[in-house]
């Protein structure tokens, strides 16, 4: 057999080495340009078509129950009580006497001064008729005047003493439990007894700022005992409104008058429901669409099949849905699901409609 020279086999075996190089080579570079080339596959997302539709503007809170007047009485000076005239839990009227207070000593007082007026007002009639004929000066009678009016004025001083030791309700109530006896020493810090007006009450409760154009007086409400087992409600009247907004809270105090029959403790907690009217054509879209940012909120928007990032300006909300003021249109269609995978530019592929 014919040797192969050794020139030839060299020759083969750079041949197959160049083409090698060039065949790995080129996938390597085909590799590279599809990976250059290649895009992430579309998102598959659930959307919803943007449309107008009417919304109710119901707000609920929880308020509490309070009275227009309640106040702890107590004496206006120091000194024994001699008299009660109540019994604990009593309805009582503007005006009734509850609680003597011993003023003996300023009922003595009060005699003493009446008989100095008594004895001054006689020395002063003399003193004028005496001046008639030239008997006495003028500066005489003057100094008699002031001296009846200096009686006078400590008349009235005691006489107000006195008054101060009748305790009469302010307004009219029902009193709570007492904390003195007869006997009993009370001074100006004394609680001697509770007063709370029972009718009618006002429910207190708070409502979101954004509701502030919708919120005037006049507006009625229902409310609810929160321990009641039943679904009794009852109606109040909205009658005063705060006129600036918790800078924590970003709500509006408001208060409503309740006239009813129905008897409730101030202090106590109510479940409150109101409707402001209902706004037509809002655009209403699920609330999970609305991702916060650091400037506000954003949804995406889905068009010819790209997601497009908008901001929007939100407005009420309900329990599934929230108002867009601004930012959208009808007819958008609005990402509802992949909010985390979708990126703005990112390709879609709309699979569900959301209601």
């Amino acid at each position: 057999m014919k040797k192969i020279p050794n020139w030839l086999i060299v020759a083969a075996f750079l041949t197959l080495l160049i083409a090698s190089k060039f065949i790995f080579f080129a996938k390597k570079e085909d590799k590279k340009n599809s990976a250059a080339k290649g895009e992430k596959p579309p998102i598959a997302v659930n959307y919803f078509v943007v449309k107008p539709m009417q919304f109710s503007n119901d707000v609920f809170a929880t308020g509490k129950i309070g009275a227009f007047n309640q106040i702890d009485l107590m004496p206006e000076i120091s000194g024994k009580v001699t008299n009660i005239y109540f019994s604990e839990g009593q309805s009582v009227n503007k005006g009734d006497v509850l609680v003597k207070i011993n003023d003996a000593d300023l009922q003595a007082q009060f005699l003493k001064v009446k008989t100095q007026i008594q004895l001054s007002e006689q020395k002063l009639e003399r003193l004028k008729k005496l001046f008639a004929i030239n008997g006495v000066s003028q500066e005489e009678v003057d100094t008699q005047q002031n001296e009846l009016d200096g009686f006078k004025a400590d008349q009235a001083y005691i006489q107000a003493q006195i008054n101060k030791a009748t305790i009469t309700a302010p307004f009219s109530g029902i009193l709570g439990l007492k904390n003195i006896s007869e006997g009993s020493f009370v001074s100006p810090t004394t609680a001697m007894v509770s007063l709370v007006q029972v009718k009618p009450l006002y429910i207190e409760f708070s409502v979101p700022e954004k509701y502030k154009d919708l919120l005037k007086k006049g507006v009625n409400l229902t409310f609810s005992a929160e321990t009641e087992v039943s679904s009794q409600t009852y109606s109040a009247t909205v009658y005063a409104i705060e006129p600036t907004v918790d800078v924590n809270t970003k709500t509006i105090r408001t208060r409503a008058v309740y006239n009813g029959n129905q008897q409730f403790f101030a202090g106590g907690f109510v479940k409150v429901y109101v409707n402001l009217g209902e706004t037509k054509d809002a655009l209403m879209i699920p609330t999970q669409c609305v991702i916060p940012t650091l400037k506000g909120q954003k949804v995406f928007l889905s068009k010819n099949n790209i997601a497009v990032e908008v901001p929007v300006t939100i407005g009420i909300r309900n329990d599934e849905k929230i108002q867009i003021l601004d930012g959208i249109s009808v007819g958008d269609t609005v990402v509802t699901t992949g909010l985390l995978s979708v990126k703005k530019d990112s390709k879609l592929v709309l699979t569900k409609a959301s209601k």
